[in-house]
């Protein structure tokens, strides 16, 4: 698949947002892990960079925060809105007493509905191996967060991937594609460890935590047959940074 290859989530949004709150490796292993890490959101100002349906724009409402929420896809935003908008937690113009706003917005472009220093930390989940080059992003992401302000992302596990995918080098930045049964075929990028913390550490991230999880015995009822393969084999990695302090 060649790099420039196009992929948006307008192509799967329907059946992903129908699918992925029961899907056993969101519901029962990715959520719960990105969750353990993230820090208390009460007051606090969050983007919730690439918000798919919106699951964790909820949750980080529910917790206390303001939240911006933003996704590539329009159709996905519209999933993200119409759930927000049944909980409540929707602002929709002048007046609205929401916490939440949802945007269509794509992380390759210049965040400029942010401005410089306006948010206290970064959610994005499952979301940074769908871009070629992460350096952009993150230089994004150190601008519009505040002195101190945290950045927690998940996304695939590069040593799991590369097994998975028989690739012929590791340590290359590849383009892959997937078959999901339950919404059809994903376009991402698999790129090596070093290539994923040397991008955090050189956009001014420093890493306090790093988790491969484990999978947790609601996974283990619905997906027996997998429990055994992801204690060997994680098949997500969790990563939360902060900026790290300017020195003269």
């Amino acid at each position: 698949m060649p790099d420039s290859a196009p992929f948006n989530y307008d192509e799967i949004a329907d059946a992903y947002a129908a699918g992925v709150d029961s899907a056993p490796y969101n519901a029962h292993y990715e959520r719960p892990a990105t969750l353990s890490l993230l820090p208390d959101v009460t007051g606090a100002h969050v983007l919730d960079a690439g918000c798919g349906s919106g699951y964790y724009t909820e949750e980080m409402a529910r917790r206390g925060a303001r939240v911006t929420a933003m996704d590539g896809s329009a159709q996905m935003a519209a999933h993200a809105a119409e759930r927000l908008e049944a909980c409540g937690l929707l602002a929709r113009g002048a007046g609205a007493t929401g916490t939440v706003s949802v945007r269509v917005a794509d992380l390759g472009h210049a965040l400029d509905f942010l401005g410089n220093s306006t948010v206290d930390g970064i959610l994005s989940a499952l979301v940074m191996h769908y871009l070629r080059d992460w350096g952009p992003t993150l230089d994004e992401f150190r601008r519009v967060l505040k002195p101190g302000g945290w950045l927690l992302i998940s996304t695939h596990h590069p040593a799991t991937e590369a097994e998975r995918f028989d690739t012929r080098n590791y340590f290359a930045t590849e383009a892959l594609e997937d078959y999901w049964s339950w919404v059809g075929t994903v376009r991402f990028f698999r790129r090596p460890l070093t290539s994923i913390t040397g991008a955090l550490t050189e956009a001014g991230f420093v890493i306090d935590r790093l988790l491969e999880p484990q999978p947790n015995d609601a996974f283990r009822e619905t997906r027996p047959e997998s429990y055994d393969r992801l204690l060997r084999h994680p098949e997500f990695l969790i990563i939360r940074g902060r900026l790290a302090p300017i020195t003269a």
